[in-house]
Formats: C-alpha cells, structure tokens, sequence
C-alpha cells in the first residue's frame, strides 16, 4: 500500500507540472496571438484615419477599426468631415506612417486590451494651394483602449498622452 500511493503522488506530481506547463504555453500563445492582432488593427485604423483626415479617402473603412462612438468624438476626424480640417487647402498624395508599439496587455479569456503606442508621420508627400507646403502631422504617445466585438479588435478610444517633436 506503501508503494502505490508513493506511485500515486508521483504520477499526480508529473501530471501536475505537465499541465500547469501546458497551461503557461496556451496562454502565452494567445497573449502573442491577441497582441499581434491589436497591433494590425492599430497600425491599419491609425493609417487610415490620417487617410480620411489628410486625403479625404472615403470614411467607410474607419467601422472595421473604430467604434463608430469614437469616431463621433474624434476632433480631427470629425473636421476633416466637416471640411474645417487643416489639410483643407492641401494636396495630399501620400506620407510616410510609422507606429511604434510601447506597450500592450491584454488577458486571453478578456475582450478588453490597453496599448501606448507612438504615432509619427515624418513626411507627407503633396502640396498646398495657399502657403506652398502641406502642415506637419501632430505626432503623439496615445494610450489606446481596444475592446473585442463579435471577435474582432476594435478600438474603443484613443488618449494623447504626450505631444512629440519632429
């Protein structure tokens, strides 16, 4: 009796520790895995609302990033609809976008994420009908809330946190 329940404990040990592993891996994978896809929906949402604001592109596929309660109170978006935006009297055929992701957190079994990210455009391609250049982008460390609907990331709201140079 001595023996199968030192047999016992020990397959219960091994057991244990296989699963608790096991356990570390799969949330590990889906922690990647979310974070991968916060970023490409902030790399690609971020992109193309300086699309709509400084091209005027078409705001249809701003809904596949944005929640449309954020896209109401975004400022810059909503002047660029209503032609108030400082990209009015420009030409803009193009620009350089660069996103760096500082930080992000987001539990598996969680539909809510957090992100700090930087937003630069070092350079826009165009010109402008008044003054002869094209305003510089407002380039900034947001803090970005993203929240999972109907299994897709989206992004629920974006906070300046810091103005940057350059």
């Amino acid at each position: 009796m001595k023996y199968l329940r030192r047999l016992v404990w020990f397959i219960a040990a091994k057991l244990l520790a296989l699963l608790l592993i096991l356990g570390i891996l799969s949330t590990t994978f889906y922690f990647a895995m979310n974070a991968m896809n916060i970023y490409i929906i902030i790399k690609d949402g971020m992109a193309a609302r300086a699309k709509v604001i400084m091209m005027d592109e078409i705001s249809d596929t701003l809904n596949n990033y944005f929640f449309s309660s954020w896209i109401a109170r975004d400022e810059l978006l909503q002047s660029a609809f209503n032609d108030t935006d400082p990209y009015q009297s420009s030409t803009v055929t193009g620009f350089d976008h660069r996103i760096t992701l500082k930080w992000v957190w987001c539990w598996p079994w969680e539909n809510t994420a957090r992100a700090t990210v930087i937003e630069r455009i070092p350079a826009i391609d165009g010109k402008n009908t008044a003054e002869g250049s094209v305003p510089a982008w407002q380039n900034g460390q947001y803090a970005i809330i993203l929240y999972r609907d109907g299994g897709n990331w989206k992004i629920r709201n974006i906070t300046l946190l810091e103005r940057l140079s350059e």
